[in-house]
This record gives structure tokens, C-alpha cells and sequence, in this order.
């Protein structure tokens, strides 16, 4: 109960084995060897289930080694008895339908990890009324994308302005690879097969890999995306109810026709026009923002906001697609946090909108890093 191990599975041999101890919390016996014994509980309500915990064997003999009983008082054991026992039944109480494979890919951002565990994962997708489903094949960790040991994943914090771009191709090059494999061998199989009916995804690394394993996961499969609240440190989306954000697109440059246009998503920071590219000056520009909002680091409080943004990015593919047909290249300028960054990449079709260019602030200047989709014909 206290370590949360598989109590009917042998680690080493694999097979079916009853590893579980019963454990009193207050002594079963009123001898004074008998751990927590003096309680005065009556001898007969000693053996049962309120004052019983199922327990693996290290942890029976740690409760009840006499140079750890100042820690583990009655109080304590039984406050963490009912704990574990509200959450099971939390969690018994979700149908099938509410089950959910987590995916999470772990980077840094300018030289910054944060911690984002299994743990850490499936607090925040229980809290959502879903609970985890780690599938034997993905191993006991679920999918993880693991980018920090890719080359070049901490010296990208240190390009300078001049060598961005040459030494960008490289890292997401190799970035992508490891992206690539885990989707294509883990996740995809498991959609095949049925196995995977819905995703919730945390992603913690630089934007435009978030924007590209956004490209990545299938539309048809209904998917949770969530973001890392700086105040609570923590990724479980609050309640709704609180404050929701819309957003907008517009027009802001008409620019020449052609098989170009730039679009600036200001949801976390506002990307000015002098910081644009001067080779990007004069095509055809959109611009992504807040209604009745500053933009800023915590402008997603709510699940609901996320939704209107998604709305919002795939109204401006569509517009797009009705006045703008010759454009075949989207230059995109994010400044948005990291679920926006994976719903980019998710609203985003390969055969039917334009490739987008992916622009990473280095150095004090936007320079191109990955491409997402291919130009089309």
C-alpha cells in the first residue's frame, strides 16, 4: 500500500506469487513488544479490517522496527490507510471508457528540466477523472520520449544567432529520429490494435518539437494535451469554472500574392513586428492573440481556454485554405506555451495545409528549426 508495488507478481520470476503481507496498525497483541500495542483498541476489534493494511514485506518490517515507531504512530498509518483506500476507489469507480495511455516526452528548455514522472503524469490525468493505462508493451513507464540525452540537446541553449541555424538542422534532425521511433513502434502499434482509444499527452521540451510530436499523433484519436501550471507546479488542470481566454486571428499585413505567409502566435509573449525576420517583412502576415487579455506565461488556467485557442489556430488553416491557395510555406513565430505548441502541431494536416516552418528564438533573433509537413505541389 505504501510503495504502490504489484503485490501479485513475482519481480525476478515473472510468476503469479501472494507477496503480501497482512499488517496490524495498532499491535494485535497488547504485549509491549507488539508495535503500537498500548493503544487501548479492544482485543477484539484488533483484527479487523479498519485496523488492517495490506503491506510488501520490507515495508511490514520497517513500520514495525521499534527505532521507527516514533514515525509511524497509529495516527500516521491510518491518515495514509485512507488516503490509499479514497483513491481506489476513485479510481474503481472510472468505467473502461475513462482509461487513457499516457505519453510524455521530456527535454529540456534552455538548459531547464523539470521533473515530470510517471508519478507526476498519472496525478494529473486521476485528478481529470481518467486513470492511466500503462500497457505491457510500452513497458511499466508508459510511452516516454526521453530527449535528454540527444546531441547537441544543451548546447542548443548556447547557439549564438550565427551558427542557430546550421546547428538547429543537426539537433532536430536527431531530435525528431528519436521521436519518429518511439511513435512509430510504440504508440501506433497500439492504436492498430485497439489498445489505444485515448491519449493524454505531457510534453516538456523545446517548442518546435512539441509543435512536431503534435504533428504526429492521429486526429481520429480523442487526445488530452496538458500544461505545466508555474503557480501550483503542477500539470493537473484546474477545475472548471475559472476565468476562460478566447483568441483571434487576423489579418495584420496583406502582403504580395505568392506561395508564401507568416503567421505570429502571441498566446505566452508577443512576438513584435521589428523582431520578424527581414526576409519575412513583407509577405502576407497573420497574427494569433488573446480577446480581452495580456498575453502571458499563464494565460492557459483552464482546459476550456486550450479548446478556444485549437479553435481558433484551425479556423485560420481553414481561412487559409478559402483565401490564400497559393501559399504552400507557413512561416510560424510561437511565443506559446507547451501544450499550445503540441495542439499547433495537432490541428495541422500534412496533405491538405501548407508545410510550416517552425522559428525558435536564439540569440535574440527567430530562426528557422524545423519543418513540419512537406510542400505541397
Amino acid at each position: 500500500m505504501l510503495c504502490n508495488a504489484y503485490l501479485l507478481e513475482g519481480e525476478m520470476s515473472a510468476r503469479t506469487l501472494p507477496l503480501g503481507q497482512v499488517a496490524h496498525i495498532i499491535g494485535q497483541s497488547t504485549d509491549p513488544r507488539s508495535p503500537r500495542g498500548e493503544d487501548p483498541l479492544g482485543k477484539a476489534l484488533r483484527d479487523e479490517s479498519d485496523n488492517l493494511m495490506l503491506l510488501c514485506a520490507q515495508q511490514h518490517m520497517e513500520i514495525d522496527a521499534k527505532a521507527a515507531l516514533d514515525v509511524f504512530t497509529v495516527e500516521w498509518l491510518r491518515r495514509v490507510k485512507r488516503e490509499h483506500e479514497d483513491r481506489v476507489r476513485h479510481l474503481t469507480a472510472l468505467g473502461p471508457e475513462r482509461s487513457t495511455t499516457v505519453m510524455r516526452m521530456v527535454g529540456s528548455v534552455h538548459g531547464n528540466a523539470v521533473e515530470l514522472s510517471r508519478e507526476t503524469a498519472a496525478d494529473a490525468v486521476t485528478a481529470g477523472r481518467r486513470f492511466p493505462l500503462y500497457l505491457e508493451s510500452y513497458t511499466r513507464h508508459g510511452v516516454e520520449i526521453d530527449l535528454r540525452h540527444t546531441p547537441g540537446e544543451r548546447a542548443a541553449a548556447a547557439w549564438d544567432a550565427e551558427t542557430a541555424a546550421e546547428a538547429s538542422r543537426h539537433y532536430y534532425r536527431q531530435a525528431t529520429k528519436v521521436i519518429d521511433d518511439v511513435v512509430r513502434h510504440q504508440l501506433r502499434p497500439g492504436i492498430e490494435r485497439d489498445s489505444v482509444q485515448h491519449v493524454s499527452v505531457f510534453g516538456f521540451a523545446r517548442l518546435p518539437l512539441l509543435v512536431y510530436l503534435g504533428s504526429l499523433l492521429d486526429d481520429t484519436v480523442p487526445t488530452d494535451i496538458y500544461q505545466r501550471h508555474r503557480h501550483e507546479q503542477s500539470w493537473a488542470w484546474p477545475a472548471e469554472g475559472g476565468p476562460v481566454t478566447d483568441f483571434a486571428a487576423h489579418l495584420v499585413q496583406a502582403g504580395p500574392g505568392g506561395n508564401e505567409a507568416v503567421v505570429v502566435v502571441n498566446v505566452s509573449g508577443v512576438i513584435v513586428h521589428r523582431e520578424v525576420p527581414q526576409e519575412l517583412s513583407g509577405l502576407r502576415r497573420y497574427e494569433v492573440h488573446p480577446m480581452g487579455s495580456q498575453a502571458g506565461p499563464d494565460i492557459l488556467r483552464c482546459r476550456a481556454s486550450l479548446r478556444h485557442l485549437e479553435e481558433t489556430l484551425r479556423m485560420l488553416l481553414a481561412r487559409l485554405e478559402r483565401e490564400a491557395k497559393s501559399v504552400r510555406r507557413l512561416h510560424v513565430l510561437p511565443a506559446v506555451p507547451l501544450s499550445a505548441a503540441v495542439t499547433l502541431g495537432r490541428v495541422h494536416h500534412p496533405q491538405v495545409h501548407p508545410q510550416m516552418v517552425i522559428y525558435e528564438r536564439l540569440a535574440g533573433s527567430y530562426v528557422p528549426t524545423l519543418e513540419v509537413g512537406r510542400v505541397s505541389d
